[in-house]
Order: C-alpha cells, then structure tokens, then sequence
C-alpha cells in the first residue's frame, strides 16, 4: 500500500513550493490537480509547455501521480454542461497520460446544478441514472483514447451513493478501465446503532477488485481520539480489510489542514505497522 495525499491541501504562491513541502514530507504519491498551475482543475487545454514542466517539477521531486482530478458532474441536469466539460475532461486525460499517469478521478454527480457533491432528491430518479451513466460512456471512450482509467467514488450525496450502487454501475458497463475509489467516510451513517465495520467489510468485499485508490479522510476528527463520540472511521479495522482483499494502491489523505498532517502521517504509518502491514 503506497501513503499519498492530495496536492490541494497545501497552499503557496507558487505551485512548486507545494510540490516541495509533500517532499520534505516523505510523500511521493499525490492526488494532482491542475488548479493551481492553469486556473481550473478542467481546462479546456493545457499547452505543451506546461506540460513539460509539470514533468520536470514532478520527476526533479520523485513524486508519482496517483489519481488526477477529473472530477465534474456527470448527473447535471443541463445536457449543455454535461458536453462542455466532456470535452475539457478529454484535455484532463490526455495530460494525465502525458504526466505518466494512470487513474483519473471523476465523480458520478447529482442533480444539484450548482454543487456536485450535494444531495438533491432527484439523485434516486431513473433519469438521472440515465444521464450519469450516458456521459459515464462517453468519458470511458476518451478513457480508452487516452489509456487512463476512470475511478469513480460511491458518495452518499451523489447517483451512485453506496457500494451496491458502485457494483451496478460496474457491472452495467464491465468495462476495464471503470474502477472504484473507496472513501469510509462517504459511505458510513454519521449516527445510528449500525456496525460501521461491518459497513466496511462488505464494502470492500463487494468492491474490492475494482478499487484502485482508497481515501484517508477527515481523520483528525474521526480516526483519531476524538474528545466528543465515537470514531467514525475504524483505521485498524480499514486498513487490515484493504490489505486482506490485496489492495496495493495509494491511501490518499484528504480533507484535512495542512498544521495536522505530520499527525496524520503518523498515526496511519502507526495503525498499519501495529498491523504489519506495508505503507511505502
């Protein structure tokens, strides 16, 4: 299992200097955006020159590419949205494969017109299925141009918003380059009697040969000792599941200040060692 975290935590004038605190870090896998270099994590193109760059800066680092963002809101209820940001998804593959990576992250999407990551009732409508699953096609024709997989994550606010949803959606296109990004946090009830664990064991029984890239969110608050509750997120228990179903890809952290990610790394590379288990 390789530790990565998610470029975008880290804020400097300059894009590099973020590149170089993930380093002094001891990271080499990241989730890469293209935010902070053009603007926009979809760009309608990015040039060559850029691209170049990126590489020098990546390689003088020895940092990898993990996932890239692509995400965009594949269920939005405008067809015009849904075509304009196909195409500068096309730019965000080709830049991915030039960058010498292989996952790009996209996310399946929700009626909200203004939020991707918000819950909206329509979610549950067949229409919306339709659509997701109609730009989910096309995106998977640009995957195959490009030789990129597309990774996308169950997420309690959007189309696909639990593990037997994710299954379907593979299932309905058994497609190779359609993979799975494991988040507990998107997936688990905030409160409730229900056995989160057990929650995560048939998660990652039902997934867990598609998942490619697994997320460490939150976990300041919820991996932790936390003062208030309990745990929403067992690590030793995450962990141990990924590892026993194979899984070798980057556990991502994400969604966590930049002051707490030296504990973070800590307490992860900790967790899995008690467990004897590999965190490069």
């Amino acid at each position: 299992m390789k530790l990565g975290i998610f470029m975008k935590i880290f804020t400097r004038p300059r894009w590099q200097q973020s590149l170089d605190v993930i380093t002094d870090m001891g990271i080499q896998w990241i989730h890469f955006t293209l935010q902070p270099i053009v603007g926009e994590a979809l760009p309608h193109e990015v040039d060559a020159r850029t691209v170049d760059q990126i590489r020098r800066e990546l390689t003088a680092r020895g940092l990898k590419i993990a996932t890239f963002s692509g995400t965009f809101n594949m269920a939005h209820p405008d067809e015009g949205y849904r075509r304009e940001y196909l195409a500068r998804f096309s730019t965000v593959c080709s830049v991915c494969r030039d960058l010498g990576g292989a996952i790009v992250a996209v996310c399946t999407g929700t009626r909200d017109p203004l939020d991707m990551w918000r819950w909206h009732p329509e979610n549950q409508t067949p229409q919306a299925w339709e659509d997701m699953s109609r730009t989910m096609e096309e995106a998977l024709t640009l995957a195959d141009r490009y030789q990129v997989i597309l990774a996308f994550e169950p997420e309690a606010n959007n189309v696909v918003d639990s593990p037997q949803k994710a299954q379907r959606l593979l299932e309905e296109f058994q497609h190779p380059r359609l993979r799975v990004i494991l988040d507990p946090v998107n997936i688990l009830p905030e409160a409730g009697s229900i056995d989160r664990n057990q929650i995560l064991e048939q998660a990652v029984r039902l997934l867990g040969p598609s998942i490619v890239a697994a997320h460490a969110k939150d976990v300041v608050r919820t991996g932790m000792a936390a003062k208030f509750g309990e745990p929403l997120v067992d690590y030793s228990c995450y962990l141990q599941l990924l590892s026993d179903h194979g899984f070798d890809g980057a556990l991502l952290i994400h969604s966590v200040a930049e002051h707490d990610v030296p504990q973070v790394i800590a307490f992860l590379r900790n967790t899995a060692g008690k467990s004897k288990i590999n965190l490069d």
